[in-house]
């Protein structure tokens, strides 16, 4: 380093996500490119990191925040600036060769850990679902999910009649057995095009993966990294897998709409029934679906569903300055919820009571 005033410059590729509620405090996640390890930042040390220009001392950046309102004393100024350091999210201003600063270059190329898993893999780095990334591809799907949708409501009176009407006979079985592989095939085709967005967006490995919600297996995609991307980018990962799904249910409706009576219509009929009960439920505002995660993105929230109920319990919980989106939708997230369980239980009762003797 040249003489004088040390003036820290961001490192190269730093990439800083938008900051979130998680409930107790704004969090921010920080990378750069190459690294997958992912730093989860305050709010002071986001402050710092932002006014980080290359330029600016430690006494110019301590002096702003100052000016800003929100003085730090240099010894907690010096500490975050040497994290930052030592992490990576900034300049080295000399060599240093330490047994930490080692250690930290190696924790680099650790991604965050993963859920528990029965299975998982890397998402293929060329993947042709990668395309659903570029807006005109998005736009083209949403159109295919909204066909998807209106076929759907057409098609699922006569499915539920074919499916519960007693008269397919042994075809039943075989019927509901296609319908659950085919629900099977476009359950991984909507994780995987949560993974080839988010890879394609964002650069970074996605793991599809099979996690178990008791003995039941669950596919679901674990996007480490997710929070480094704008809100809007956000949004399309989280969409591209109901929009697949959607869009998928043109294929058993355009088949059971072509033979309603033989054994191929049946399997569309059953197929019909079970996808639009999943997708149902993927739209839902029950905790941990497409449909909440897309309200996390909007509200800038993590984990909407403990943040609501926490601020339910203590509505002190909610700070005053936290942004008017965060405010609404963690206040909202009860009532969506509460609809849910109320038009799930709407829905599903009398198509229970339809088929009991």
């Amino acid at each position: 380093m040249s003489g004088g005033e040390w003036r820290p410059a961001p490192a190269a590729g730093l990439r800083v996500g938008p900051a979130r509620w998680d409930g107790a405090r704004m969090v921010t996640d920080a990378s750069c490119d190459g690294h997958e390890r992912i730093l989860t930042l305050g709010l002071r040390e986001r402050m710092v990191l932002e006014l980080v220009d290359g330029e600016r001392s430690p006494g110019a950046i301590a002096a702003e925040l100052a000016g800003q309102g929100t003085p730090l004393p240099p010894a907690a100024l010096t500490q975050i600036l040497n994290g930052f350091v030592m992490h990576g999210l900034l300049e080295r201003p000399f060599a240093v060769e330490t047994a930490g600063v080692a250690r930290a270059d190696r924790d680099a190329a650790t991604a965050p850990a993963t859920r528990p898993e029965v299975w998982a893999g890397a998402a293929r780095r060329r993947d042709p679902l990668g395309m659903l990334a570029a807006a005109p591809a998005m736009a083209v799907l949403g159109v295919a999910a909204a066909a998807g949708i209106a076929a759907a409501v057409f098609a699922l009176p006569a499915a539920w009649a074919a499916v519960t009407s007693g008269a397919a006979g042994a075809w039943l079985v075989a019927a509901i057995l296609a319908a659950v592989a085919w629900t099977g095939a476009v359950t991984w085709a909507h994780e995987a095009a949560h993974a080839a967005v988010f890879r394609r967006l964002s650069g970074r490995a996605a793991r599809l993966s099979i996690t178990m919600l008791g003995v039941v297996p669950m596919p679901n995609t674990q996007l480490a990294g997710l929070a480094l991307l704008s809100p809007g980018r956000r949004a399309r990962v989280v969409a591209a897998g109901p929009l697949v799904s959607l869009a998928a249910m043109l294929v058993p409706a355009a088949v059971f709409a072509a033979d309603p009576a033989g054994p191929a219509g049946l399997a569309a009929a059953a197929a019909v029934v079970l996808g639009a009960a999943v997708n149902w439920l993927s739209l839902s505002f029950f905790p941990n679906t497409d449909a909440t995660r897309l309200l996390e993105v909007a509200g800038s929230v993590d984990q909407v569903q403990a943040v609501a109920f926490r601020a339910l319990v203590r509505p002190s919980s909610i700070p005053r300055a936290l942004p008017g989106a965060a405010k609404t939708v963690i206040r909202a997230y009860p009532f969506l919820l509460a609809a849910s369980v109320l038009a799930t239980a709407a829905l599903s009762v009398p198509a229970i009571r339809s088929v009991l003797p």
